[in-house]
């Protein structure tokens, strides 16, 4: 159980990701929990705490890589104002 972000390329074609991630920290007692029982903390508003500015004031630990393939289809992009 963790958050992360990374940017979807802008560039038709299979790509290879590697994204970050990372969890709240929590006190002892919710640690132990976490390592016992397999609980995760959770954030009660994940939106508001995406971005690295925001997220300095919480507590994290490093939660390990996720490595991603995307497949990146461009079509009628144009329509929507995304430029390539």
């Amino acid at each position: 159980l963790a958050y992360g972000s990374c940017h979807i390329p802008a560039s038709p074609g299979w790509h290879s990701l590697s994204c970050a991630t990372w969890r709240p920290r929590g006190e002892w007692r919710q640690r132990l929990r976490q390592r016992c029982l397999g609980e995760g903390l959770q954030l009660l508003a994940p939106d508001s705490s995406t971005g690295a500015t925001e997220r300095y004031r919480l507590r994290t630990e490093a939660a390990g890589r996720v490595q991603l393939q995307l497949g990146v289809i461009l079509r009628h992009f144009g329509r929507h104002g995304v430029l390539c």
